[in-house]
């Protein structure tokens, strides 16, 4: 697999980033609870990334490539990307 240089990834992409899935995911579960301040908002986010799953990334990760084709596809054809997924 050929890999994409920083300087050709698109800015700010939310559909093309498989970071955004992993943070949401994550962020649903420090939010379940009440947080009184920073610390424990960093001592919540260390704890629920030792306990998140590996599938959960690894589905993020496997999920990029056929996202970024669909995308060269579109824009290639015109049409909004964020409807297609």
């Amino acid at each position: 697999m050929k890999h994409i240089t920083p300087a050709l990834w698109p800015a700010n992409s939310p559909d093309l980033n498989p970071v955004y899935q992993i943070w949401g995911k994550l962020q649903e579960r420090v939010y379940c609870s009440q947080i009184r301040n920073v610390d424990q908002l960093k001592l919540l986010l260390i704890e629920e990334w030792e306990h998140f799953h590996q599938v959960v990334i690894d589905k993020a990760v496997r999920q990029w490539l056929p996202r970024l084709r669909a995308c060269v596809r579109l824009r290639a054809h015109g049409g909004h990307f964020e409807h297609r997924l």
